[in-house]
């Protein structure tokens, strides 16, 4: 589920997108 998501945001915005996730991950 993890990677569908981060494929999609690669293909939408990466950058953007994979650091807001990596934060929402984080905290």
């Amino acid at each position: 589920m993890v990677n569908t998501i981060l494929k999609e945001a690669d293909l939408f915005c990466p950058n953007s997108v994979r650091i807001n996730f990596t934060i929402y991950l984080i905290y």
